[in-house]
């Protein structure tokens, strides 16, 4: 059979393709260039509001289109990223405005008392007497800063002392002695109640100074003559038992609207408590600190007008 018209047809086709292929090129690149635009938008949308986000206003967020594509879970994760940097960002600049405060008042009454005595010559008595105002409020001071510090190194992880085998209940026993005098202040009864052999592994002076903070915050908030009850004991957690410490008391007790933020630094649960308290309101904080540093939980039940108690759950060693 003759071959020339598929030859013929087979040239035209070649001819075709060969114009043709520029034309498909340009066509195939301008609708890959549209689509891909069109794909990017939502991250030129994200990076223009990312980049509008700064550190003075961090309420911001980006846009969620609900669609569950990546992009759209990618929003919602860089929004709850700024969330949680918007909370540490007020929680930063609440604690220096706090700590400012309660820094301002020892620092004033400091110099206002020697600015005072040193306007004239003053009698022995007098000058002794201002030296003693000035001497306690810069003991106030340096507690103040010495809780400041223990805080921030806590925050930056620096406490890295060694955890060693710590007889719990032998370490609370120790703090009660020491805290009976602050009770009989009070006319407050101490007791220890439960296990007789309890031992974590933490450090021994951390560890004191939790216990001796929730006794300490438990004489302030009770009714003279009343009692403190500590009780050791243990819990079951999974295949690990923690120990346990609860510190009660029968006070006024702390509102439901407060318990959320009684472990908040410098937070008073009350005007009026606060005023008949003496404190800086970091002790539950540092409390709070030391317990998750050694792996641990406290947690607090209250209820107004009747006490709180307080309870400490560590790894036993």
């Amino acid at each position: 059979m003759p071959l020339d018209e598929f030859s013929e047809m087979l040239s035209g086709f070649a001819w075709m393709a060969l114009l043709a292929s520029p034309v498909l090129l340009l066509l195939a690149s301008a609708g890959g260039y549209w689509m891909s635009r069109r794909a990017l938008a939502p991250v030129d949308v994200i990076t223009r509001a990312a980049g509008e986000i700064e550190a003075k206003d961090l309420s911001q967020r980006l846009a969620t289109l609900g669609t569950g594509d990546e992009l759209d879970q990618l929003s919602a994760k860089l929004n709850g990223m700024f969330g949680r940097l918007d909370d540490s960002f007020r929680r930063i600049a609440q604690f220096t405005a706090d700590a400012s405060h309660e820094l301002r008042t020892p620092v004033s009454i400091i110099r206002t008392t020697a600015e005072v005595t040193l306007t004239r010559a003053r009698s022995q008595h007098e000058y002794a007497k201002a030296l003693r105002q000035i001497l306690s409020e810069s003991e106030r001071t340096t507690a103040l800063i010495d809780d400041l510090m223990l805080l921030a190194r806590s925050d930056a992880s620096e406490e890295n002392a060694p955890l060693e085998p710590v007889d719990l209940a032998e370490l609370t026993r120790n703090a009660c002695e020491d805290a009976r005098l602050l009770a009989a202040g009070k006319s407050l009864d101490l007791t220890v109640t439960g296990g007789y052999s309890c031992s974590v592994r933490g450090d021994y002076e951390a560890l004191r100074r939790l216990v001796l903070i929730l006794i300490d915050n438990a004489i302030k908030y009770s009714y003279a003559g009343g009692n403190i009850q500590l009780y050791l004991g243990s819990q079951a957690s999974g295949k690990r038992n923690r120990a346990l410490l609860e510190v009660r008391d029968h006070g006024i007790g702390i509102r439901p609207d407060d318990l959320p933020r009684i472990f908040e630094r410098f937070y008073r649960v009350s005007k009026d408590r606060s005023r008949r308290v003496d404190g800086f309101g970091l002790g539950l904080s540092i409390a709070q600190s030391i317990v998750v540093r050694h792996g641990g939980e406290i947690q607090v039940e209250s209820l107004e007008g009747a006490g709180s108690v307080f309870r400490v759950l560590l790894p036993a060693a």
